[in-house]
């Protein structure tokens, strides 16, 4: 009979669960934020000035990028065709998903003729003005493309203006021009301004791009705080002889990385008012799950008490956990003892680690219906609510492990517990 009883409550904790974590698994899917880059970096040209840093600078880029959670496409030293398959292949991604971020970063020669914008490769045999259009990448096609993917943000950052490499310039102008057409929920991002030459720099990467890496490695810093700061840095450490340019057509609020611990935005002007944590995204409210089981034992009593328990958590960091112990006799002759106690725990959950490793502290209450039988005394039914107090370590949202402080003011029970938790949005 008492393993019939506790296979039931097995079941009718852990079956619900296991549903209910298919399919909120299936939503999350859904609602993780794509993140896809095309970083490209090209130093070492055939026939014109070669450049320090620009591959270095896409290096580094490309790492800070992948660290952020973004899939990134790196082009170095890239030849037409491969700079232009990266574009294709940057927008094919982006199309597939219209709530994905694109980021493109390019590094090396750029110039600018009759007011449009050219990235050069490093094959580029350009013997004239009028060969631009079929030999180098307009900058206009790179963001007409971005703005037919129609997805939620593009960040587009152009560290080019340096002096125009072809002998032939009619225009006599340096640096790049603005651009004419800007995609809508676009923020581009010169490393210096407009007609003006940036610094290639005197370390491993140029003056602009060791700026954008510092703040990009920043926790927590929305996109628009993160070029706003790299602006003012490069201005100060060039004694303003180089301010970047930063033209945005973005009015939301978004995060590269991870979001500030509690954060809730949304994007301004989005009819679903979407709410962006930690580089993902889904509708308000922002409700974080967790299921769990655990076994455990009770050392407030003569003998052993194995204990399973499974719990949901409607909040990221103060949740409300809800849960069942089922309790039973173990290893103890001439006695007989079951329990189940539904609780409801009121929780805080301290993230250390990236979310993933915690601590948590909770308190709530119960109602216990129990029996104890002892040859000797016969059925002793201990049917009472019960306070608890909890507190525990989750591990990287597989281990947890806790202990539980129980009592109904006249008795005391103590639980330590280790099992599995996963939390989710």
């Amino acid at each position: 009979m008492l393993k019939k009883i506790l296979l039931i409550a097995i079941a009718l904790i852990l079956v619900p669960a296991i549903i209910f974590a298919q399919e909120t698994a299936s939503s999350t899917e859904q609602n993780t934020l794509q993140k896809y880059a095309l970083v490209i970096g090209n130093s070492t040209y055939l026939g014109l000035t070669p450049l320090v840093n620009p591959v270095n600078d896409a290096e580094d880029i490309a790492a800070v990028l992948e660290y952020l959670g973004f899939n990134v496409d790196k082009v170095i030293n890239g030849t037409m065709n491969q700079m232009e398959d990266g574009v294709l292949r940057l927008k094919d991604r982006l199309s597939g998903d219209n709530n994905s971020y694109g980021f493109f970063f390019y590094a090396g020669h750029g110039v600018q003729a009759g007011g449009d914008n050219y990235l050069i490769p490093v094959d580029a045999n350009i013997p004239n003005e009028n060969y631009l259009r079929t030999r180098a990448v307009s900058v206009q096609t790179l963001l007409d493309d971005l703005n037919d993917a129609r997805n939620g943000l593009n960040v587009v950052v152009l560290d080019a203006c340096r002096d125009n490499p072809f002998g032939w310039s009619r225009s006599g102008t340096r640096g790049l021009a603005i651009v004419s057409r800007q995609p809508a929920d676009s923020i581009i991002v010169y490393s210096t301004s407009a007609g003006q030459r940036a610094s290639d720099g005197e370390g491993r990467n140029g003056l602009f791009t060791s700026q954008l890496i510092s703040n990009l490695a920043t926790p927590g810093l929305e996109v628009n705080e993160v070029f706003r700061r790299t602006g003012s840095d490069v201005a100060r450490v060039s004694s303003n002889q180089q301010v970047p340019a930063i033209y945005s057509q973005f009015f939301g609020i978004a995060f590269l990385g991870e979001a500030p611990m509690g954060f809730e935005g949304y994007l301004i002007g989005s009819p679903s008012a979407t709410v962006i944590i930690g580089g993902k995204k889904e509708p308000q409210p922002a409700k974080f799950w967790s299921i769990g089981a655990s076994v455990g034992s009770s050392f407030a009593a003569p003998w052993v008490i194995g204990t399973l328990q499974g719990t949901i958590a409607p909040f990221k960091y103060s949740f409300i956990e809800i849960g069942l112990d089922a309790g039973f006799v173990s290893g103890v002759s001439g006695v007989g003892y079951y329990s189940f106690c539904p609780f409801v725990h009121i929780s805080y959950f301290y993230p250390i680690i990236n979310n993933k490793v915690g601590i948590y502290t909770g308190a709530g209450g119960g109602y216990m219906w129990a029996n104890y039988k002892f040859d000797v005394e016969g059925e002793l039914p201990k049917n009472t609510f019960a306070v608890d107090a909890v507190a525990g370590i989750n591990l990287f949202d597989m281990l947890s492990i806790s202990y539980t402080f129980r009592t109904n003011f006249k008795n005391v029970n103590n639980k330590a517990s280790v099992g599995y938790t996963y939390r989710f949005k």
